[in-house]
């Protein structure tokens, strides 16, 4: 399912919040974006000599998960342990994940929201100075809203040359308010549940079959 531009704000928006208690709180560095610890969700290792469960462990969604698993054990290593290395080291360690989320959210195996907070999570782990921290922070996030708006003025261009959206819409405000002038509905329904009727046929009657875009 794709994620509209504003709910991607929403996730920056809540990132930033995150980066800044972070960047106060450098000792309790926060993982939750990663799932559980990969250890619990491991899948039972394939029976020897079974050709279907051979044949599962080596489908690309099994590769799939087991990349996922071991990406997420490298960054909680990582920002478990990156106290503990040099700083050529932590930050070489820091740019190779970096490069691995780059590719993750290309293939949309990492909202932007989880890229943001990963990558400050980064930041906290690799830069020792606080107020440099504080800096690539918020130019991260920036730059993430920048995306964003982008994004979102993209999205709405394409809604505004959509004929069939903005017949769509005409025609929902039109049945909003007929329907809320209404004192009785049909078959003994509640004016939500004849609303949702009515807006479904509306939907039907201008895009058929197909789901029409996101409002």
């Amino acid at each position: 399912m794709k994620i509209k531009p504003v709910h991607i704000g929403l996730a920056i928006a809540a990132a930033l919040a995150i980066a800044l208690w972070m960047s106060r709180h450098r000792n309790d560095v926060s993982t939750e974006t990663l799932s559980t610890p990969a250890d619990s969700r491991m899948p039972p290792t394939p029976a020897a000599g079974d050709p279907a469960q051979a044949a599962l462990a080596a489908s690309p969604e099994a590769r799939a998960y087991r990349s996922r698993l071991a990406f997420e054990q490298r960054t909680r290593a990582f920002l478990r342990d990156a106290h503990t290395l040099d700083e050529n080291t932590r930050r070489e360690q820091a740019r190779a994940i970096g490069r691995e989320i780059d590719q993750r959210e290309q293939a949309r195996e990492l909202s932007a929201g989880e890229s943001v907070v990963l990558r400050v999570s980064l930041i906290e782990a690799a830069v020792q100075d606080e107020a440099e921290r504080i800096r690539q922070s918020q130019a991260l996030v920036d730059h993430y809203r920048q995306q964003t708006a982008v994004r979102q003025a993209a999205f709405e261009e394409q809604q505004r040359q959509d004929a069939g959206f903005q017949a769509y819409k005409a025609r929902e405000a039109q049945i909003i308010s007929d329907v809320m002038a209404m004192t009785h509905y049909p078959g003994g329904m509640s004016r939500d549940d004849y609303l949702r009727v009515r807006l479904q046929e509306a939907r039907q009657a201008t895009y058929g079959t197909q789901r029409p875009p996101a409002p």
